[in-house]
């Protein structure tokens, strides 16, 4: 008799055990868990918190698992992790925020109070940015130009559009050229030249507009980008003004 209380005890704890570890290998909240799920949560009152923390804190996880989620206070949306790198979970309307235009004026140098530029003497076109629209700048930078340093900021792999203006009055020579370049230092140097010629006659004012996209790569991003300008003859410049348009984010 004691054996067979025996053996019925241990064929009990085994089934219990057995019942134990299909109950524990998928979690079902108000539902039947679904075979596919390992947590299956069904609510419709409420929701699910994932783990919430700041930027700092986020970036301070020691070896962050592949597909590991979190809600960002401080950006207020979700990251994950694919195994080296947090990415932001963005909406279907959320890549607009990435694109974006700012305008930046410069106010020292007016038509009554010009810059002049000497002939054959190569300059960083000077643009103190008194003036900034920066409404449209997208939502992950802070500027695309750094007035102290006169640079334009680029991060490697990013797409845009790159628009400078101005006035120029030739003083010497009616037909002056004028080349305007954007220099991103070593090992590349100058980039996306363009040539201007004056033909109004000297004194008259002429207005300068180019346009044109680029890629900056990673020598854009470690060494910025500076507006140069030089003239074959002494000219007078004014009202300058530059516009960076963003048409797509480093991935």
């Amino acid at each position: 008799m004691k054996t067979l209380h025996l053996r019925l005890a241990l064929l009990t704890l085994v089934v219990f055990t057995s019942f134990n570890y299909k109950a524990i290998s998928q979690v079902g909240i108000g539902i039947e868990p679904d075979d596919s799920a390992m947590l299956d949560v069904s609510s419709t009152e409420k929701g699910m918190l994932t783990p919430r923390m700041t930027s700092v804190q986020r970036l301070a996880i020691i070896n962050p698992a592949n597909g590991l989620l979190v809600f960002d206070t401080d950006e207020i949306a979700f990251y994950f992790c694919d195994g080296e790198n947090w990415n932001k979970l963005i909406d279907e309307n959320s890549s607009s925020n990435f694109t974006g235009w700012a305008q930046y004026a410069d106010g020292t140098y007016t038509s009554v109070s010009p810059f002049s530029l000497a002939a054959s003497t190569k300059v960083t076109l000077p643009n103190d940015a008194s003036s900034i629209n920066d409404s449209q700048i997208p939502s992950d930078i802070s500027t695309f130009y750094n007035s102290t340093t006169s640079k334009v900021l680029g991060r490697n792999g990013d797409g845009f559009n790159v628009k400078i203006e101005f006035m120029v009055r030739p003083t010497v020579n009616i037909n002056t050229t004028l080349t305007v370049s954007v220099d991103i230092g070593s090992p590349v140097g100058e980039v996306c030249y363009n040539d201007f010629t004056t033909a109004k006659g000297i004194g008259a004012e002429h207005y300068y507009m180019n346009s044109f996209n680029v890629h900056t790569l990673d020598t854009w991003e470690a060494n910025g980008g500076t507006i140069k300008i030089e003239s074959n003859y002494p000219v007078e410049i004014y009202n300058i003004q530059y516009v960076f348009t963003r048409t797509h984010k480093a991935r």
